[in-house]
Order: structure tokens, then C-alpha cells, then sequence
């Protein structure tokens, strides 16, 4: 019915509707408002382009940055074992990562240095005495008879570094993790 009624008055107002023409101040008006919702458009992508842009340069440096440090830090621990390269190649590796991965663990370690002291120094003590006994074995290497015991026992030694690292590190979480449960009763 509705349908009927729009078609009747098409038909009965067809020349009305042909002799009306739009003005051009309306044309101008509506390119007008296509061309800034185009220049919006066009603004927002560049806009996203730039963050995105800004976002991956400052994502590639932080890589590059952690690439440099590691290549460093094992860089310097293969040269400290170059004499145990000659003797043994696949220990010095296993000597080199190991001393690597405390070296990344006992500075994890030392952002406790601010927050507790006296923890830090406890813990600190501690990996001291391990490492002590390390050099010790380590000095005693070129002269042993039995090398191979001596570098087992060696790796054995940095093995227990990284554990008691770990056992400390383990310890921190669960002062800081105490803390925050303290904080969100009290609040």
C-alpha cells in the first residue's frame, strides 16, 4: 500500500521533480565536506603510519642494544676462558655460558642492593665463597694432572652458582610478592 502510494506520487509529481535542480553552492558545499573527510582520513593514516614507523625504530634499537650486550658479555667470558678452549673446547663452552648466565643473574641480584642492603650483602657473601672456590680449581688447572675431573668439577661449581642464584632470586619475589599482599590489606 505504502509501495502505492510513493509510486502515485512519483508519477503525479515526475515533472516537478525533473524541473528541480540542486544549487551549486550545494555541489561545492558537498565536495567541500568529501575533501576534509578525505584530508582526515588521509591525515589519520599518516599519523598511524609515523607511531608505527617511531615504534619499530625504537623496538629495532632495543634489540640491537641487547644483541651488542650479550654478543659483549660473552665475547669477554670466551676470551677469560681461551686457555681452557685449547684444552677443551666443548667445556670451555659449557664454562663460558654458565659464567654468562650468572653474570646476567647476580645483576638481577644487585637491584636488591638498594631496596635491602644488608639481604644483598648476606647473598652476595655467599656467591663470594662459591666463586673463590671456582678461581681456586681454575688456578690449579693448568698443573692437574687430570684436567677433565678438574673442569667437571669446575662446571659443577657454576652449576651451584646458578642455583643458589636462583634460590635468591626465588627468595626476592617472595619479599616483594609478601610486600604487595601487605599493602593492597592495608589499603
Amino acid at each position: 500500500i505504502m509501495k502505492d502510494n510513493l509510486e502515485k506520487f512519483v508519477k503525479n509529481n515526475r515533472e516537478a521533480f525533473e524541473d528541480y535542480e540542486p544549487s551549486s553552492d550545494l555541489w561545492k558545499k558537498i565536495a567541500a565536506k568529501t575533501a576534509k573527510k578525505d584530508n582526515d582520513f588521509v591525515a589519520k593514516i599518516i599519523n598511524f603510519s609515523k607511531q608505527k614507523f617511531t615504534l619499530g625504530i625504537a623496538a629495532s634499537i632495543a634489540i640491537l642494544l641487547t644483541i651488542s650486550y650479550l654478543a659483549f658479555n660473552y665475547g669477554r667470558f670466551v676470551s677469560q676462558n681461551s686457555d681452557i678452549m685449547v684444552m677443551s673446547p666443548r667445556y670451555a663452552k659449557e664454562l663460558t655460558q654458565f659464567a654468562s648466565l650468572i653474570e646476567e643473574k647476580r645483576e638481577e641480584l644487585k637491584v636488591l642492593e638498594q631496596e635491602n642492603p644488608q639481604l644483598y650483602h648476606q647473598f652476595d657473601a655467599e656467591i663470594k665463597i662459591l666463586d673463590q672456590n671456582y678461581q681456586q680449581l681454575r688456578g690449579q688447572l693448568p698443573k692437574n694432572p687430570n684436567q677433565e675431573d678438574l673442569l667437571k668439577a669446575m662446571i659443577q661449581n657454576l652449576n651451584i652458582q646458578i642455583d643458589l642464584l636462583n634460590q635468591q632470586l626465588e627468595i626476592i619475589q617472595k619479599i616483594k610478592d609478601a610486600k604487595n599482599e601487605k599493602s593492597k590489606t592495608i589499603i
